[in-house]
């Protein structure tokens, strides 16, 4: 009898129903919930406005090739002012300054080629120059002298003349670096020589036109 009746209590077992509290209910619910949420906000936007950005990170005076840019799509309400829409337009120019890795490419980060008269052998170089405060004394067509500041003490001529092609706005959303970046115009020995003082103070004097 024993036997008989442990049979029938384990079977009276399986017959009766489960019951799932509503408190494991309602956290499911809520996972999934929570999980819908982090796929959508995850998933990129087909909405906005094409721009071109940097396919790579790019240096200082990169001449800007096709494979160099890609167009991506920004919310049109943070597209950076003078922002170029087509990949044609900055091909063959050349960046004024460092870019990262999915940067918008400006008017304010290319050099403008036009600058150069037609024919000229002469180069545009993008140079920072240390005191903001006095860079604001410059204007296109001005033509300065460089110096750079030696680690010893001492100072330098860098190049004896170069020509202002363009004060450059710093762009939005790159982090801000002190001093002023300018294009200037130079031989492409001065270009070779300013190259060798990378990394150090450059100031400058302006020169009787």
């Amino acid at each position: 009898m024993g036997i008989f009746h442990r049979i029938r209590s384990t079977s009276s077992g399986w017959s009766r129903p489960s019951h799932i509290r509503p408190q494991r209910i309602l956290a499911a619910v809520c996972l999934a919930c929570a999980c819908a949420l982090a796929v959508w906000t995850l998933t990129p936007s087909s909405a906005g406005t094409a721009i071109v950005v940097a396919k790579s990170d790019l240096a200082p005076g990169t001449e800007l090739k096709a494979q160099d840019l890609t167009l991506t799509q920004f919310p049109s309400d943070l597209v950076p002012d003078k922002a170029f829409r087509s990949v044609d337009e900055v091909k063959g120019r050349a960046t004024s300054a460092g870019l990262s890795k999915g940067s918008p490419l400006t008017s304010s980060i290319v050099l403008d080629q036009q600058a150069l008269p037609k024919g000229s052998r002469d180069l545009l170089m993008p140079i920072r120059l240390a005191d903001d405060a006095s860079a604001a004394l410059l204007q296109p067509g001005q033509k300065i002298r460089l110096f750079s500041s030696l680690p010893d003490g001492g100072s330098e001529v860098v190049v004896e003349k170069v020509t202002i092609a363009r004060l450059v706005d710093k762009p939005e959303g790159i982090a801000a670096e002190s001093g002023q970046l300018v294009s200037v115009i130079l031989s492409a020995d001065d270009a070779g020589r300013v190259a060798e003082f990378a990394g150090l103070p450059i100031s400058f004097a302006i020169l009787p036109r």
